[in-house]
């Protein structure tokens, strides 16, 4: 009986004693039903992956494992065993330990992007985002699936998108050498096949802009230079460049870089036919030079490629600061050269209005079918498709409406416009580029069908660039555009 009446009084204490115990457990550990979010970290799952044991030695070896488990967000494009097998078997060092420390972490810095890129986020050409010492990879993407991208034109990307806590890695069968070179440096390395191109550019003053990396701002160098042996330029009659006139010297070595630098894939692509709009199929594109005005004509269609008049004896050579094409033929600019046919979608497009009452020059079109809004963009269906227009409602006499259309090469173009028939109710517009006149004024109003197509008329664009075109009311009333085409005229 003493027993039993002294539980009563042990209960307490226990009770106490228990929650005393679980109040430090709850402070350290949090509430216990709450599991927190497991950390899958990208070296301590690359360790498990067997056909990456290469690379994990030497990220080892160069004490980079503990960085790929600790910090982030990175891109690894991951070399398999196969593809550092390829790497040793083509060169003196034969294994990880022929390398020095420093010398395997500046190749596997140059496969790590301090960013996470999807494979859906590749652009053709270098990335946008640098590797770790401010060097670029260089993907092709034009065959479109990215199963099949490949990095630095020889390393395949054949798996994507591995994602862990802090990394996205693809996994490559490659290893890609970080380009140590810029152009400049490159064509004085190899004087014996490049002496007439070196002695032009350092005579015009342009050596410099290919060997340097950054710019007077400190801004990343990226060009391409298409480069004329000496055999080339003395099949073409050229022995040296001294004599020249410097202000053709220029003008003849600036026509052979392009700003920014891509793989030769990206230069010419398919643009599909448009039968109603007089759209043709083609394989072909015009590269600005670093003049702005002068361009190179690619078609993929033509017996010569490059201008109709040359190939590529090399391609895709990545420099520090861009890239090298060989071509197998000197190339010159000259007016005769073709131009693409243009398709400007004034959906797409840049587009702005003066005159309409409460709209100002700068701003945007609204998406809406509302009648009452006259600056606006509207779907309509029609003859078995759908296309957006663009529709203004000038206030009066000389409102106008300016569309910028993107990488005219000067050069003559036929101008064709497509346009919704206002049935009674449009203006009348005059098309200008600057204050010249295109074709007459034209009755947007024109017309028995729904959908209009007609010739505005022809123009003669002086200079190379974007141009801004005017649509310039001379009888008040609406205007829906569509499309504009331009087709070069020779």
């Amino acid at each position: 009986m003493t027993h039993l009446k002294g539980v009563p009084r042990l209960v307490p204490a226990i009770c106490c004693f228990i929650i005393m115990a679980i109040i430090p457990a709850c402070k350290k550990d949090g509430f216990s039903y709450q599991e927190q979010t497991r950390q899958v970290l990208a070296f301590d799952m690359l360790q498990q992956d067997t056909s990456l044991s290469i690379s994990v030695q030497a990220l080892e070896k160069t004490k980079m494992s503990a960085t790929l488990n600790t910090y982030g967000p990175f891109t690894f494009f991951i070399p398999d065993n196969n593809a550092w097998r390829k790497f040793f078997a083509g060169g003196a060092k034969t294994k990880l330990d022929d390398f020095s420390d420093e010398e395997l972490k500046t190749i596997l810095v140059y496969h790590i992007l301090p960013i996470r890129i999807k494979s859906a986020e590749f652009i053709q050409g270098p990335q946008a985002t640098p590797t770790g010492r401010g060097d670029f990879i260089t993907l092709d993407i034009s065959k479109g699936f990215k199963f099949n991208t490949i990095a630095n034109g020889i390393a395949k990307v054949y798996e994507t998108d591995i994602e862990y806590s802090n990394a996205l890695v693809h996994k490559i069968d490659g290893v890609l050498n970080p380009p140590t070179l810029t152009i400049g440096e490159f064509l004085e390395q190899n004087k014996s096949v490049y002496s007439i191109l070196i002695g032009g550019l350092k005579r015009a003053g342009l050596m410099d802009t290919l060997t340097n990396l950054t710019d007077a701002n400190g801004q990343r160098i990226r060009l391409t230079l298409f480069a004329e042996t000496d055999d080339v330029l003395k099949a073409a009659g050229i022995q040296d460049l001294n004599n020249m006139p410097l202000d053709e010297l220029d003008a003849l070595l600036r026509y052979h870089i392009i700003p920014g630098a891509n793989f030769s894939a990206s230069y010419t692509k398919l643009r599909p036919a448009f039968n109603p709009l007089n759209v043709k199929e083609r394989w072909d594109s015009t590269l600005l030079c670093i003049n702005n005005n002068d361009y190179i004509y690619f078609n993929l269609a033509a017996q010569k490629l490059i201008n109709e008049e040359a190939d590529f004896a090399a391609t895709d050579v990545i420099m520090r600061n861009g890239v090298i094409h060989n071509v197998d033929k000197h190339i010159s600019f000259n007016p005769a050269l073709k131009r693409t046919q243009i398709y400007h979608v004034f959906w797409s497009g840049t587009n702005y209005a003066y005159g309409i009452p409460g709209v100002s020059s700068t701003q945007a079109p609204v998406l809406s079918t509302s009648g009452s809004i006259f600056w606006r963009y509207y779907l309509e269906t029609f003859n078995g498709r759908s296309e957006y227009f663009l529709f203004m409602a000038a206030d009066g006499v000389n409102d106008s409406l300016v569309t910028v259309v993107k990488n005219v090469r000067r050069g003559k173009y036929k101008l064709e416009i497509s346009y919704k028939n206002g049935f009674g109710n449009r203006g009348d517009y005059q098309l200008k580029h600057e204050e010249d006149p295109i074709g007459g004024s034209i009755n947007y109003n024109n017309g028995t069908t729904y959908e209009q197509k007609l010739l505005i008329g022809s123009y003669d664009f002086k200079t190379s660039g974007d141009k801004r075109l005017k649509f310039v009311c001379t009888r008040a009333g609406g205007i829906n555009l569509e499309a504009l085409v331009l087709t070069p005229e020779y």
